[in-house]
């Protein structure tokens, strides 16, 4: 029996339906190992693709364009409702602007991982096949980064990457680095800093369980990654692992959470709606996600 894996269609006002059309081909596959369901506002993606009939799974959602946000809550509710139940067994979610989620979460990791009450247990992970990185802390202020990073935070994140690469990519001991957060691993400045305080805290203890090095001082840790043969790289806030990788893999590349009882996946870019309906649209990364799932099937 094929296993059931959700698409959001999400934002409307994005290049989603032209990554979907691009990706058509994908789904026209007798092959496929699992079966996908669409959620979202059919007659508008169907309009979108000049189709009349295809076979394609969906469960529709109506929208309109003067409420975004309700459309884009139905959405996720009815997708969410779908997972609680066990109906379904991952989800890919095209992006969206998170200016309409609800003020209170910081991005989409956030709010599925609070309907799921995981919230506060989830992993970033932004995986290529190659070598993956993690930001410890997520979508916060620059400023707030040393007094949100934990030793909590970071085993957990250290916990949840080991755990997939155990259990679904099937790697039976992955290599784990992290980063130092401050220039040199803080070894130029005379006070004790995060890495004394924190990081190394967080790890000396877990190396019997986990195989995880460092901390790597941060302006060299890419350049250790093929080196020391390193399947993820931990960072300490979002833009000191994500630039670098993103430069590396452009749209070779999905964003997984991970800590929730089924796998998220999402294309590793935003909305980019200067380019909607220009045919300029990359898919590689959406199609990334669902090659994911299908070489993954039987672990999700």
């Amino acid at each position: 029996m094929k296993k059931t894996v959700l698409i959001l269609t999400s934002d409307p006002d994005s290049i989603n339906y032209e990554i979907i059309k691009k990706t058509l081909f994908f789904f026209k596959k007798k092959n496929k190992k699992n079966k996908y369901l669409f959620v979202g506002d059919v007659s508008k993606v169907f309009s979108y693709l000049n189709l009349k009939k295809f076979d394609l799974d969906y469960l529709d959602i109506k929208g309109s364009e003067s409420n975004k946000k309700k459309y884009l809550k139905d959405c996720c509710e009815a997708a969410f409702d779908i997972l609680k139940k066990k109906k379904a067994h991952g989800i890919i979610n095209l992006p969206l602007d998170k200016k309409f989620l609800p003020n209170y979460y910081p991005g989409f990791t956030e709010y599925i991982s609070n309907a799921f009450n995981s919230l506060g247990k989830e992993t970033m992970l932004l995986y290529n096949e190659k070598f993956s990185v993690c930001p410890n802390t997520t979508h916060i202020p620059l400023s707030e980064v040393s007094k949100k990073l934990s030793k909590k935070t970071i085993q957990n994140n250290i916990f949840n990457i080991n755990k997939f690469y155990k259990n679904i990519i099937g790697i039976r001991k992955p290599k784990l680095a992290i980063t130092g957060l401050n220039p040199h691993n803080g070894m130029d400045f005379k006070k004790k800093l995060e890495e004394e305080k924190i990081i190394i805290p967080s790890i000396i203890n877990i190396k019997k369980e986990v195989n995880i090095i460092g901390p790597l001082s941060p302006d060299s840790a890419f350049g250790e990654i093929e080196v020391k043969k390193i399947n993820c790289l931990l960072g300490n806030y979002h833009d000191q692992v994500l630039p670098t990788f993103k430069y590396i893999n452009k749209f070779n590349a999905i964003n997984i959470t991970l800590g929730l009882p089924f796998l998220r996946i999402s294309p590793d870019h935003g909305t980019a709606k200067n380019i909607k309906n220009l045919n300029r649209a990359n898919h590689q990364s959406f199609l990334y996600a669902l090659n994911f799932f299908e070489k993954f099937y039987k672990k999700i």
